[in-house]
């Protein structure tokens, strides 16, 4: 606790002050947070007092409390750097750093001796030449960002990457390496634990970087080593501070991490941040047969969400900008998403070209040195149907004889719906014999497999780019590829194609590539001479160019915010099912700050503290008075609840008290009346007094205050729309849906 004005210094102490400065010195906040008012309600005067009790409900948990104590004590006491000095703490714990730093600011005002102020003021002065926009100081760097949280999730069961983890590791490597003029980088994960992203050392990424691309052993001690550094310096490092106005680059994916775009947002209102995120496809949403179900459900919720906030996205082809672009306008038609392409043609063998001629990987899944074999790389997958590749490989023994037909080498670990492709491969003498299955192979050997290989073959339903077959190009290898998505980007006018599910077709394109040499050496040539591919630096080069103008652009243009139609129905909770939608965005939306659990299937729990719900408005259609439903969820034992919304542009107003019977959970309906004023209406839920008594403990462990499930704006006349949610409140409602 603070120690600042612990002694007797009020007026004359009387039996409720040498009460409450014993209970706090016992450490019983709630009690001598009591105590503390009875003194207050004789000596209102005594803003010594108040700071204690500003203390004492800071420990039990009530930072809101305690601010509103302090600026009471500041009000009667404005010349005393103390208050503002733990007005300063109050607002910094809730991440209003703007307020802290003013706050400190004005302490040291007061009394420039004073060290703590200082030290608070210190740790927020890169607030001090922020504007409200967060715009960057003139000639400084743009801070870009990128967020490799998923890729920490990998690497701890993983060492050979994958598709994304590829383009995550070199992108985010080149640009640690050899960042773009007027740009710092720096690489960043999520902390689950602490609810903040944390520094990936520069040298500690390099570090992974390089030893992914040169072996597959997870028990490698240097492997190991790096990843427990990593482990480490999540855990115990600190919250990364952004710069005002900085890029957080998503490369990877973020959809399974609870209540990501909340922390995203906080961020984005703390420091000006704007978030970048890369679409590789839209799998889940197009092709949800090809997925697990409850991965369909997260993208459509991250997507959702993403629509409504990114600054705009990257994509890796013209087809799923395409895709991204479309889903998005259906989300937010007034908040058109930019889509800038980069092209995943990265050179597989400009980074790696060397080791193909270093030896063979000696390994019993792989083939023998001078085999001739037929390369397919990438996860085996309903969605890259390799069922129907291995018919095509039975069908060919059958026809030619095994003798005459090439081993097919299948590089990647089984996935999701994977059993009919294994089971068929199991079942089958002739396929256990021609067709080896190998994972766990690193970029060195990829590349020697890419270098021997007589050609490769792409067969999926849907892909985003097609990384195996840009592979395979930079090898000088023919890609056979299914004639679909951004299969024909990758491939361009050099691969070879065959119609989509079309057996007979894939069957006459194998037999020509596998027994014609001179057309394989024709269409070779071909490659030579017409394929001109990138490095990974000039992609990431790309990527640090896009992002940066687009800072520049949306610092003059911002985009405009999503808004809250009136007599509509918000719920704010987990609607489930795979399709993007603007209910689902809102849900996300809505809320602010950290005093919030993740949303669930019922609602969203509360956590301690005041938490808060922005609602913009269109003020030329939705001005003048308003009303604001709630449908609220009382925790077990609940006692006192306080609300209020008001306009931001009017004073906040006094708290609407809410007194609970403490009984079992209890669903009503809370009716405020609000101005939208601002263009934005402010919600503030607050436990009261002492959070400890009214934010109880759930089933789960987790404290939490009041929980709410939907919400509506609407004018006071408007009675049809007022019927419709509490009916919804309280009824199954059967009938036409107006939920947004």
């Amino acid at each position: 606790m603070d120690q600042a004005g612990q002694g007797n210094v009020g007026a004359a102490p009387g039996g409720a002050l040498r009460q409450a400065d014993s209970l706090r010195d016992q450490r019983m906040w709630d009690a001598a947070a009591v105590a503390y008012e009875a003194h207050l309600a004789l000596h209102p005067e005594d803003w010594r007092a108040r700071v204690q009790m500003g203390h004492c409900l800071k420990e039990a948990g009530d930072v809101a409390a305690a601010l509103a104590a302090y600026r009471q004590a500041a009000a009667s006491a404005p010349n005393s750097p103390d208050a503002h000095l733990h007005i300063g703490h109050a607002l910094k714990m809730m991440g209003e750093g703007q307020g802290a730093w003013r706050a400190y600011a004005r302490a040291l005002e007061l009394e420039p001796d004073n060290i703590e102020a200082a030290r608070g003021a210190k740790s927020l002065s890169f607030l001090a030449s922020v504007t409200t926009r967060h715009a960057r100081a003139p000639g400084q760097a743009l801070q870009i960002v990128f967020d490799s949280s998923d890729l920490v999730a990998y690497v701890a069961h993983n060492r050979t990457p994958t598709g994304i983890q590829r383009v995550q590791l070199n992108v985010t490597a080149r640009a640690l390496l050899n960042p773009v003029e007027g740009v710092a980088t720096a690489a960043v994960a999520f902390d689950e634990a602490s609810g903040f992203w944390r520094e990936i050392g520069r040298d500690l990424f390099l570090r992974l970087w390089r030893l992914s691309r040169t072996g597959g052993e997870v028990d490698a001690p240097a492997w190991a080593e790096a990843v427990a550094e990593l482990r480490e310096s999540l855990r115990d490092g600190t919250d990364f501070v952004f710069a005002p106005g900085a890029s957080l680059v998503n490369l990877g994916t973020s959809w399974w991490i609870k209540d990501y775009f909340l922390r995203v947002r906080h961020v984005m209102r703390r420091y000006g941040v704007r978030y970048v995120p890369l679409v590789y496809d839209c799998i889940p949403l197009m092709t949800p047969e090809h997925c697990q179900p409850m991965l369909v459900e997260e993208f459509a919720q991250w997507f959702s969400s993403m629509a409504a906030q990114a600054d705009s996205a990257l994509a890796i082809s013209e087809w799923s900008a395409a895709d991204a672009r479309r889903i998005a306008a259906t989300v937010v038609p007034e908040r058109a998403l930019p889509v800038t392409v980069v092209r995943l043609d990265a050179d597989l063998r400009q980074e790696l070209g060397a080791a193909a001629s270093e030896g063979w990987p000696a390994r019993p899944d792989l083939p023998e040195p001078q085999e001739s074999f037929v390369l397919c790389v990438g996860t085996i997958e309903s969605r890259k149907n390799h069922l129907m590749l291995l018919h095509a490989w039975l069908a060919l023994i059958r026809r030619h004889g095994a003798d005459r037909v090439p081993r097919l080498v299948c590089i990647g670990k089984p996935g999701w719906l994977a059993d009919a492709a294994m089971t068929l491969w199991r079942n089958s003498p002739a396929l256990q014999e021609r067709v080896s299955i190998a994972h766990g192979v690193p970029d060195v050997a990829l590349a020697a497999l890419y270098g021997r290989a007589m050609f490769t073959v792409t067969n999926s339903f849907y892909e985003g780019w097609g990384l195996p077959v840009t592979e395979s190009l930079s090898f000088g290898r023919i890609p056979l590829v299914a004639r679909n998505t951004s299969l024909t980007e990758a491939g361009g006018d050099v691969a070879v194609y065959f119609e989509p599910d079309n057996l007979p077709d894939l069957l006459a394109r194998l037999e020509a590539l596998i027994f014609d040499a001179a057309e394989r050496e024709r269409l070779e040539a071909k490659i030579r001479d017409t394929v001109a591919l990138r490095s990974w630096g000039d992609i990431a080069d790309q990527v640090m160019r896009e992002v940066a103008a687009r800072a520049a652009a949306s610092r003059d243009a911002p985009a405009p915010p999503v808004l809250v139609a009136p007599s509509v129905i918000y719920p704010l909770r987990l609607t489930g099912g795979g399709v993007a939608e603007r209910s689902k965005a809102m849900a996300d939306v809505l809320r602010d700050g950290l005093a919030w659990h993740p949303m669930e299937s019922w609602g969203c729990w509360t956590r301690a503290g005041l938490a808060k719900m922005r609602l913009p408005v269109d003020v030329a259609g939705l001005g003048g008075r308003l009303r604001l439903y709630l449908g609220c969820v009382a925790p077990d034992g609940a006692k006192d609840i306080r609300l209020r919304a008001f306009g931001s542009a009017s004073a906040p107003g006094a708290f609407r008290r809410i007194v609970m019977d403490g009984a079992s959970q209890s669903r009503f309906a809370c009716v405020l009346d609000c101005d939208a004023d601002g263009g934005e209406i402010i919600v503030e839920i607050d436990g009261g007094k002492g959070s400890a008594i009214d934010v109880t403990e759930d089933s789960a462990g987790r404290l939490v205050g009041l929980g709410v499930t939907a919400l509506m704006l609407c004018r006071p006349e408007d009675v049809q729309a007022r019927l419709e949610f509490l009916e919804r409140q309280a009824y199954r409602v059967v009938g036409p849906d107006r939920q947004g």
